[in-house]
């Protein structure tokens, strides 16, 4: 991190490496738009380069990178001037193997990841970074600048809208 301030590249790049997964994840869950997703990570990025020079605590890097991908999510959406769509067509699985046979699990498993995309931002955006990104609830809490109890009340709520969606789907069609 501290490289990255002095101005080298090559340890900048090491932070995209680390942390673009987890920038894509704040953007899809704001914007739910696939298409702008790699100009708004790209963009994240640059401003966050730029902006090292005010970064105060080179700890803090994550939260800061996640704040102004959030940032520009946001202003993307209102540029925009629609509201962000739910991320229904929206592929959040990771890539498929080769071989991948197509099972009741894999169904479960898809139905899912569409539920996901139906929650409300503020608890996809959590879910997202949690079960997706497998990010700690403290670097969560950071990252959207909230408490650790506000993330867990999230996917608490989250789990409890899931929980009712799928069991409406599996008792009288999906919903």
């Amino acid at each position: 991190m501290r490289q990255s301030i002095l101005g080298s590249r090559e340890a900048f790049g090491l932070l995209v490496v680390r942390y673009s997964r987890s920038v894509r994840a704040v953007c899809l869950a704001r914007t739910g738009r696939r298409e702008d997703l790699d100009d708004l990570v790209q963009e994240a990025f640059l401003r966050a380069f730029r902006g090292l020079s005010r970064l105060a605590d080179p700890d803090r890097f994550g939260a800061f990178l996640h704040r102004i991908a959030h940032n520009i999510s946001i202003d993307r959406v209102r540029r925009a001037g629609r509201e962000p769509v739910a991320t229904d067509g929206v592929d959040l699985a990771a890539p498929a193997q080769a071989e991948a046979v197509a099972d009741v699990r894999e169904e479960r498993l898809e139905h899912m990841r569409r539920q996901v995309g139906r929650l409300p931002l503020a608890l996809r955006e959590a879910v997202m970074l949690f079960y997706f990104e497998q990010k700690p609830m403290a670097e969560i809490a950071a990252m959207l600048e909230i408490t650790e109890g506000a993330v867990n009340q999230r996917l608490h709520r989250a789990r409890q809208q899931l929980k009712q969606a799928l069991g409406a789907a599996a008792g009288g069609g999906e919903a």
